[in-house]
């Protein structure tokens, strides 16, 4: 089976809107095919009235055969223009209900790959760009729609429009019906030929519009640094270069779908004439009447566009078919961290003890493990400290807290539960996490602070803010909390990103919070007031924090110190320091560096 069958269920979920819009197309259709009958009647009745005319010249009869003939006339106009009505009246319902089912679909689409993209576990986005993750909700999904609306829509309304015109001219001659459709097998084989091209075409197209999206995505939201380095320039140039690309892949779909046209209007212009030559010889032989070639070549016309279309939708259902496949490699990805079959669902509280037990984890693309047997014990309400150089390993352990990740080897507990039979709405409902890359949304500092608890009142909110030493900095905005901050915070000074980060965690009062070095770019003051405002929640919440200032540490009932993805040292403060090792050295340089820093 295609890659289109994995839509097959909406077509049934929806099939009050798809069985009225096809038989509604069928109506349509039938009333469209009935206008060539009436000019073929109207046609034929023309030498009928001349002879008639001409018999009764110079008669007083003669005059009412003239008011006969004009009403008459009348009547086949009157009949054309009814019937084109009446087509157009359930083409209109075919509409407005086969294209309002694909917008039904294309927003189950949407929100079913958005709620899929927010389980997906972090290693996914570690694979996949946001402007190729953009790009498949978006544009891939809008080429998937236009196959489930327009083009069922055009190929049911061509299917029948063709098969009851060549049925309507076979019943009237199957000799000018063969010759007539004689084309046909070079149509069917240039649209094959043509589907295979563009789905490929469409696929590459597809790849480079991702990577177009990207670039973009990431320079937007890379501004600042482009500006400092005056990399403005050399990032058009590269921007130049991605849309070039794009260009080219557009061009070469588009030279396949223009000589579409062409070559089919050439080949309906060959039936038409065959229509004519051969035609004229069944009227002289009297087979046929000429009212019979103008139905033919009304016919003929009429199937214009339903063949024509059949390009059009050769081209929708390719794009759509590489769409879903793009889709698909999303939508079958599981996420490497849900609950199963493990998880107590019974488990809805939890008090914040936590263990590691030999746990060890290596990122897929690094050579050596990021933890290698860590083991410790945190009472509830305790606090640990997690400390060392760049790359031991600080932020993989913390991010197992959450269970952001899971260690390869070793069990991560809390409260004496695996966490993996933990339910993973329970665990994160009870942390506060703020991490090393602070990220807020374009919304008010307000609402970036209550989404840690969006039912928080403004108390609640400035409490938050208090706690987070971010009040007085509010109340120097332009609109107090009501301040927008750009895209990712982009009004707001690293460290006020950062308080407005913590006061997001504290506003959850939260049995588990966790610090990944989410004081690095506030001053020692500040960084005194937050710790400050935390100790007198001690009792409240088991506190993870993890620091280069060890000024930020010293109180805490554990601390580890880790080198290359193992814990070194642990203990106290006072312990630490009374031994010779790493610690001592980082807190004999800190010294050191306040003291110049003092001088």
């Amino acid at each position: 089976m295609g890659p289109l069958s994995r839509l097959n269920h909406f077509f049934w979920e929806y099939k009050y809107l798809f069985v009225p819009g096809l038989l509604f197309t069928m109506v349509s259709a039938g009333f469209q095919i009935t206008v060539p009958m009436v000019v073929r009647q109207a046609v034929d009745s023309i030498p009928r009235f001349v002879r008639l005319y001409t018999l009764y010249a110079d008669t007083p009869a003669q005059a009412e055969l003239y008011t006969y003939f004009v009403v008459a006339l009348l009547l086949f106009a009157g009949g054309i223009i009814l019937l084109s009505a009446t087509s157009g009246l359930f083409m209109f319902l075919m509409r407005q209900t086969v294209v309002v089912a694909s917008r039904h679909i294309e927003y189950d689409l949407r929100n079913d790959l958005y709620a899929h993209l927010q389980r997906l576990s972090s290693t996914f986005y570690q694979e996949y760009a946001t402007g190729d993750v953009i790009t498949r909700a978006t544009d891939d999904i809008e080429k998937v729609r236009r196959y489930i609306g327009p083009a069922i829509m055009y190929v049911t309304r061509s299917l029948v429009m063709v098969l009851v015109a060549a049925s309507a001219m076979f019943v009237i001659s199957p000799t000018l019906t063969l010759y007539a459709l004689l084309p046909l097998p070079l149509l069917a084989g240039a649209v094959f030929f043509m589907a295979r091209m563009v789905h490929r075409r469409s696929d590459r197209l597809q790849q480079q519009y991702s990577a177009l999206t990207s670039r973009v995505q990431e320079a937007l939201s890379g501004i600042r640094v482009l500006k400092a380095y005056t990399r403005e320039a050399a990032e058009a140039e590269a921007f130049d270069d991605e849309s070039r690309a794009y260009r080219a892949r557009n061009l070469d779909l588009a030279w396949v779908e223009s000589a579409w046209r062409p070559s089919f209007l050439l080949l309906v212009g060959v039936s038409t004439v065959i229509v004519v030559w051969v035609g004229g010889r069944l009227v002289t032989e009297g087979a046929i009447t000429i009212g019979n070639i103008a139905e033919y070549i009304i016919y003929i016309n009429m199937m214009t566009w339903p063949v024509a279309s059949l390009g059009f939708v050769i081209t929708m259902i390719q794009r759509a078919s590489a769409s879903v496949q793009r889709l698909q490699r999303i939508q079958d990805r599981t996420p490497e961290i849900a609950d199963g079959p493990q998880t107590d669902a019974s488990i809805k509280t939890l008090e914040g003890r936590i263990a590691f037990r030999d746990v060890w984890y290596q990122y897929a693309d690094e050579e050596a493990p990021a933890l290698r047997g860590v083991s410790f014990e945190l009472p509830a309400d305790g606090t640990l400290a997690v400390v060392g150089r760049t790359g031991a390993g600080k932020s993989t352990l913390v991010r197992m807290i959450p269970r952001l990740l899971d260690p390869d080897a070793g069990t991560v507990t809390i409260d004496g539960h695996d966490l993996r039979t933990l339910p993973l709405e329970t665990v994160r409902r009870h942390m506060g996490y703020v991490p090393q890359d602070v990220f807020l949304f374009s919304d008010t500092v307000a609402n970036n602070i209550a989404f840690g608890d969006l039912d928080a009142h403004r108390d609640e909110i400035r409490r938050a803010a208090a706690e987070a030493d971010l009040l007085d900095n509010v109340r120097d905005f332009p609109e107090g909390f009501d301040t927008y901050v750009g895209e990712r915070g982009i009004t707001l000074s690293g460290g006020q990103k950062q308080r407005t980060s913590i006061a997001r965690a504290l506003i959850r009062n939260p049995r588990i919070l966790i610090f990944d070095d989410s004081l690095s770019a506030v001053d020692t003051a500040t960084e005194r007031n937050i710790l400050r405002s935390l100790r007198q929640r001690q009792g409240s919440h088991t506190l993870v924090i993890v620091s280069h200032r060890l000024s930020a540490v010293q109180e805490a009932d554990l601390i580890l110190v880790m080198e290359q993805g193992a814990v070194v040292q642990r203990g106290t403060h006072e312990e630490l320091v009374a031994q010779d090792g790493l610690y001592a050295d980082l807190h004999e340089k800190q010294l050191l560096e306040e003291e110049i820093q003092a001088l």
